[in-house]
């Protein structure tokens, strides 16, 4: 799911602009101007560009066309981004816990099962992904409407 249309619908307008606002305030630390950040960012989000995107509570799951070898976990839960990087658990491993094998993962994804941790990963690697869900935690205010949550944001 790309775009931000598709965006907002996933998450809302309030939590998706946060964290565009958060991306720009990245870049203009780095040293860019400020319109161009904002352009920047908001571009890249649209295309679905995964440096963007990419944030904590975030579901990915492997793109059908991509190799296993590539991308060997098939849904990553994001439980945290660092700058480039992001704090990944795989969320396959409670479905199946005896067809978890870390035999074949490579060095970069080993940890993936310890579901406290996680493993740390490059954002571009969820690149072999397609984002599928995003709760962000606006979701968990009691206040918040959230229309493609179904919620109404009145005493829930």
């Amino acid at each position: 799911m790309t775009g931000l249309i598709s965006l907002t619908w996933l998450i809302g307008a309030q939590a998706l602009s946060g964290h565009i606002v958060a991306r720009v305030n990245e870049l203009v630390g780095q040293g860019a101007e400020y319109t161009q950040a904002c352009a920047t960012v908001t571009e890249a989000a649209d295309a679905g560009e995964t440096w963007a995107i990419a944030a904590t509570r975030q579901t990915w799951t492997r793109r059908p066309d991509t190799d296993g070898d590539d991308a060997p976990i098939r849904r990553l839960h994001v439980l945290e981004r660092v700058g480039d990087t992001v704090v990944v658990a795989d969320l396959d491993i409670d479905e199946d816990p005896a067809a978890h094998s870390r035999s074949g993962l490579r060095p970069r994804h080993e940890e993936l099962g310890n579901e406290d941790e996680g493993a740390v990963i490059d954002v571009e690697l969820l690149n072999l992904y397609d984002l599928t869900a995003w709760d962000p935690f606006e979701h968990l205010l009691p206040t918040v409407a959230v229309p493609a949550a179904r919620t109404t944001g009145v005493g829930e």
